[in-house]
């Protein structure tokens, strides 16, 4: 749509250069995710100490009628290690965990922006604090965090802490990164994707097609089983419901084309395996519990994190996980994500793979070993000085100091060395035998397109034959036929991304697939369908009218407030509702946020609070706008693919100045 371009300014200050144009850049990081360091949060070859103080708080969480509040109180943080200290004044402070706050030693929670909303220690918003109160040595969920993290699995950082209140030592504790929005973005491109906690009785089965009915809570929690904690307000579950659906209902012959679009089918069977040889039954397979399902913008597929690792490693309230049959995990027959894999020969024959891998370069006797004794030997002194250490079942410095090779009894059925000798003799009974198993491959394209190019990138996870694989790109532009070799573009240790760019020539009707062939000389697809992508923008006649990026005393809100805006114009001859409209910043976000459902006359407008405040009300975004440079797009849905309808960027914005069209 040709609309001249009109400058506006307030105040006498002058308009900024904006360029209401089809027009992005993306940038992909190699691979589908990294690792943070430690950093100073999570220092691993010491044990700093934390204070906190908190007053009379500590007394009213420690009674009985309290365990379960989630309350915060307001508290003062001071993190000590051998590079000196940090203090937080303001924080908050509450216990945290299920059956643990029944425990004499218990689990806390800080979080620093509960009452400074821009607070934030180290990168962090939030920290837990575990006593691991069940487990003699203490250390086996930060052995899992550990072991999970070196295979490249996305997982949180941890250490131990002296953890002092009021300046009583309370014991050891792990300090276990709180998975959130800032954990995401350590970890992710482009990391503001849709997260489900996920916890007891979460089945993954098939309710309903209507995504609401994901969002039930049992009797006994205020909390859903799958519980959004990222873009809540939105709250929108389509795409866990269409997972579920799609893993439910599909074919068993039909689901690796049908999950592997929408689902790190991969992924999942690489932490299934390594869950299940460390023994963490109180996870999806073994109790429905204790996992999160992530959106990745980058691909929007979704993908299984595993979280709360204590239960885990010869810990057992009933069972014997060591023995247990690796392709019959769970005696239940509602863990689809787990039994229909399984019942695909290429995935059965992949988790079979991962068993192995763990077994030869992670999960193995010589690393538990050796980790192990070196943590009981960092942690010695201060376990002999922590009381509390043996206040719910009786444990003593002797049982820390033997628990790598002496079973406790009782729930610790086995010692550490002792679990992981017969959980791997027997998982290399019960494996299959098998030839080769590659990796499904996972493809994508950064889209929508506006600048007539198509970026197209695949992901092929631990694997080592890399001179073995073939990959083209198969292009239909407006019945137009082409194909495109892909190039390696980048290695890691744990897999290969190969990728393209193809110029689409002024082509509008843009499909995408991938053919490649594997090692054992195999010819497939991802995906298994051509992709549509739109290479134009929408006809629609809805319009960005105006920017504003940088307001600060020009218009304010109904609560006074000055935030940036967008002001956007129904520019046809009918009256139009936007409710299925979303605006956003980030092209490779496009639904980050919707429009309210708002009729707009011809010729009407419609300003929009970029401010990041939606609990402001409907016309108050989830996001703000960068005056230095930033773009902002209106987006939907046409036939599957997401398609711009207008866009505005911009650089170097003044203070109190927009830019607006006239016609």
């Amino acid at each position: 749509m040709n609309l001249s371009l009109k400058q506006r300014t307030y105040r006498g200050f002058i308009g900024f250069v904006a360029v209401f144009t089809f027009c992005s850049s993306m940038a992909q990081e190699l691979g589908i995710l990294t690792h943070p360091d430690n950093g100073a949060a999570f220092l691993s070859e010491e044990i700093p100490s934390v204070h906190i103080t908190c007053g009379d708080a500590i007394e009213w969480m420690f009674e009985e009628e309290n365990w379960y509040a989630d309350v915060e109180h307001p508290a003062t943080f001071i993190f000590t290690s051998l590079a000196g200290s940090d203090t937080l004044a303001n924080v908050g402070f509450r216990l945290r965990g299920n059956t643990s706050r029944a425990a004499p030693k218990k689990s806390f929670k800080i979080s620093f922006d509960t009452f400074e909303s821009d607070q934030e220690w180290n990168g962090l918003d939030k920290l837990n604090l575990n006593g691991e109160h069940n487990d003699p040595s203490v250390i086996r969920s930060r052995l899992s965090w550990e072991c999970l993290r070196d295979a490249g699995v996305p997982v949180s950082r941890v250490q131990h802490v002296n953890l002092y209140i009021n300046g009583t030592f309370y014991g050891v504790y792990a300090n276990i990164e709180h998975i959130d929005g800032e954990w995401l973005e350590k970890r992710f491109d482009h990391a503001h994707g849709n997260l489900w906690k996920c916890t007891y009785p979460a089945d993954l089965n098939f309710i309903s097609n209507n995504a609401d009915a994901y969002k039930f809570t049992p009797s006994w929690s205020d909390q859903r089983v799958y519980d959004l904690k990222t873009n809540n307000l939105n709250d929108d579950y389509s795409a866990l419901a269409a997972f579920i659906d799609a893993l439910n209902n599909t074919a068993l012959d039909e689901l690796p084309c049908s999950l592997e679009r929408i689902f790190d089918v991969d992924a999942y069977l690489k932490i299934a395996a390594g869950e299940i040889l460390s023994g963490h039954w109180d996870n999806y397979i073994g109790n429905r519990n204790n996992f999160y399902l992530y959106q990745r913008s980058t691909d929007h597929r979704l993908m299984y994190i595993p979280y709360d690792m204590d239960n885990t490693m010869g810990i057992q309230w009933f069972g014997e996980w060591t023995t247990q049959d690796i392709y019959a995990w769970t005696t239940g027959n509602d863990r689809p994500l787990y039994s229909r894999l399984l019942q695909v020969p290429q995935y059965r024959d992949r988790f079979t793979w991962y068993i192995r891998w763990w077994m030869e370069n992670y999960y193995t006797e010589d690393w538990i070993d050796q980790r192990g004794d070196w943590l009981i030997s960092l942690l010695e002194p201060h376990i002999e000085n922590d009381t509390f250490y043996s206040s719910s079942y009786s444990f003593g410095l002797q049982d820390f100091m033997e628990s790598m090779d002496e079973p406790w009894g009782s729930h610790v059925a086995h010692s550490l060395n002792g679990y992981a000798a017969s959980r791997l003799f027997w998982a290399d009974i019960q494996a299959d035998e098998i030839t080769a198993a590659p990796p499904p491959v996972q493809c994508w394209a950064e889209g929508p397109r506006l600048n007539d190019s198509i970026q197209v990138k695949c992901w092929v996870p631990e694997n080592e034959e890399l001179t073995s694989w073939a990959f083209e790109l198969e292009l239909d532009i407006d019945g137009s036929t082409s194909e495109h070799p892909l190039d390696l573009i980048g290695i890691n240790e744990h897999g290969h991304e190969w990728g393209t760019s193809v110029p689409l020539n002024n082509g509008s009707d843009v499909h995408w697939m991938v053919s490649f062939t594997n090692p054992e000389g195999a010819l497939n697809t991802s995906p298994c369908e051509p992709q549509r992508i739109w290479n134009t923008g929408s006809p629609i006649p809805l319009l960005i009218n105006e920017v504003m990026p940088v307001n600060n005393s020009v218009i304010a809100d109904a609560s006074g407030h000055y935030g940036d805006w967008v002001e956007l114009l129904n520019h046809g001859s009918v009256p139009m509702n936007v409710g299925n409209y979303y605006i956003t910043n980030r092209l490779m976000e496009p639904a980050r946020w919707p429009l309210p459902s708002v009729t707009l006359e011809p010729g009407q407008h419609l300003l929009i609070w970029c401010d990041d405040e939606p609990v402001n009300g409907p016309l108050h975004s989830s996001f703000t706008l960068n005056g230095g440079g930033d773009e902002v797009f209106i987006m939907h849905q046409e036939d599957g693919a997401w398609r711009v309808i207008d866009d505005a960027e911009w650089s170097n914005a003044p203070e109190n100045a927009s830019w607006g069209r006239s016609t």
